[in-house]
């Protein structure tokens, strides 16, 4: 189901996970050894990624999403009464329904895999990422959320809030994934 959230109540939101995600980082993942942070521990007879590897794959995934944001933003239109609420687009509902449910695993897309032996300088990296994606939200407030799209595949557009959202909401996935590793050691 969409539900449809006030522009401001949204931003809260995210702003709120955000604040959130860099409490965790900093208390949980910043204080352990090189060899915690790499370790890689084994499941159903696959390799998974280490800690560093996840926090590497959300700075590629932030990397891939802001290029295109900042690609459309800077084509953009003002529209004379922007909206006052966030709705999510179908394709945006489509792949939060999926990609961002645990339950479904998907194989990473070539750009945003992470490489073999990150070092801890990507957990450094991935509070920066935070950092510009709270200005971003402080520099988006006056922007229609629903009638920005960014082209993200071929056949496939976001609203500016769909990728707002999926990008905070992915970042609580691997970090859950990265606790989990923690609880192996």
């Amino acid at each position: 189901m969409r539900t449809k959230l006030t522009k401001e109540a949204f931003l809260a939101d995210l702003h709120q996970r955000i604040a959130e995600h860099c409490e965790t980082v900093v208390e949980r993942f910043a204080p352990l050894a090189d060899e915690q942070l790499q370790w890689q521990p084994a499941a159903k007879g696959k390799i998974e990624w280490s800690i560093l590897q996840c926090f590497e794959h959300l700075n590629l995934t932030h990397q891939y999403y802001n290029a295109k944001i900042d690609r459309a933003l800077s084509v953009l239109s003002p529209v004379a009464t922007p909206d006052d609420f966030y709705k999510a687009s179908f394709w945006g509902s489509i792949y939060m329904y999926f990609a961002l449910n645990p339950k479904y695993t998907f194989p990473s897309p070539a750009p945003i895999t992470p490489t073999a032996q990150p070092d801890r300088r990507v957990i450094h990296a991935y509070l920066a990422c935070q950092e510009a994606l709270l200005q971003r939200l402080e520099e988006i407030a006056h922007i229609d959320l629903n009638a920005t799209l960014i082209p993200i595949e071929k056949f496939v557009r976001f609203n500016l809030g769909d990728c707002l959202k999926i990008l905070v909401y992915h970042d609580e996935l691997h970090i859950g994934q990265a606790q989990g590793i923690t609880s192996q050691f």
